[in-house]
């Protein structure tokens, strides 16, 4: 059996998953706690209000770094050429989350310039706003996607682990 998984530590893919969607998974639970505060009290405390406004551009902001990282590694092929057989059944999800990142890419990308970088032009996040909740409702399709990706992903990774007895690499053991 080929052993074509890279060490845990030097996986690309995994590193996207720690670094950059983990910190969107992060800020997008923060805001839906303050939403869901919002929503049972009526109201939000100043201090509550900015948080949620830094949450929420936070997690565009990542969540634009993760489709950035996604499109860079080339995914699909990543799978198909640079892991083992059994991670080519994630092709299919990939495939759907590239063409979701195709969608809206450019605005969540200039989004992203915008909470990251000191902001010069407040009409990039204008943009993003400008058409309703399209763009946030493909942000929340897109996220879960990523979500259920990783999660796959990381299952696979467990099971090769085990196979080859590289059980060092397994999530719950000390790197």
């Amino acid at each position: 059996m080929h052993d074509n998984l890279p060490n845990r530590d030097q996986d690309p893919v995994l590193t996207l998953y720690a670094h950059y969607f983990l910190a969107a998974e992060l800020m997008r639970s923060n805001y839906a706690k303050l939403q869901s505060k919002l929503k049972q009290r009526g109201r939000l405390s100043r201090n509550d209000i900015v948080d949620q406004g830094i949450y929420f551009s936070t997690w565009l902001g990542f969540l634009g770094v993760t489709c950035e990282g996604f499109r860079k590694l080339r995914f699909r092929l990543l799978l198909h050429d640079n892991r083992p057989e059994d991670f080519r059944e994630l092709i299919p999800k990939s495939d759907w989350i590239g063409g979701m990142i195709k969608q809206h890419a450019d605005p969540l990308r200039e989004f992203r310039n915008n909470v990251f970088h000191l902001r010069d032009d407040i009409g990039a996040i204008e943009r993003f706003f400008a058409n309703g909740s399209v763009y946030l409702r493909w942000a929340e399709e897109l996220h879960t996607a990523f979500g259920d990706l990783f999660s796959k992903y990381r299952i696979l990774c467990e099971v090769h682990y085990i196979i080859h007895n590289r059980k060092i690499e397994m999530f719950g053991s000390e790197p």
